[in-house]
């Protein structure tokens, strides 16, 4: 799966969106250098909520195989606070924005700092 398709897949998907980004991390960290290329060359056309956490999240993760994020991740972002975990009261909404990881926070997208955690 692409980037751009997870973004796709994501949108359609709805609020389970997350199952698709966890598929998405999986695949990834198994993957060879030259797959995870393939993986994050193409994303999102458009900025938009899902857009600016696949942008994120492929750039944490560029960062962790030490790899460059594509361009592409430079100008994909959120255009509302997007809290990609119900986060309803000012407490959790403020922790979120305070530990989010900079790949995430400066796309507009907030996330606990363990978000790309898997066991």
């Amino acid at each position: 799966m692409t980037a751009r398709e997870l973004a796709r897949r994501c949108r359609e998907t709805g609020v389970h969106y997350q199952i698709e980004v966890n598929e998405f991390l999986d695949d990834f960290r198994r993957a060879s250098p030259a797959e995870r290329a393939a993986m994050v060359e193409v994303g999102p056309e458009n900025c938009g909520s899902l857009e600016g956490l696949v942008a994120a999240v492929a750039s944490a993760l560029c960062r962790e195989a030490a790899i460059e994020a594509p361009e592409w991740t430079r100008h994909i972002h959120s255009h509302e606070p997007f809290f990609a975990f119900p986060a309803r009261g000012f407490a959790l909404r403020l922790r979120l924005m305070l530990e989010s990881p900079p790949a995430f926070r400066v796309r507009n997208v907030f996330v606990p700092e363990s978000y790309l955690d898997r066991a």
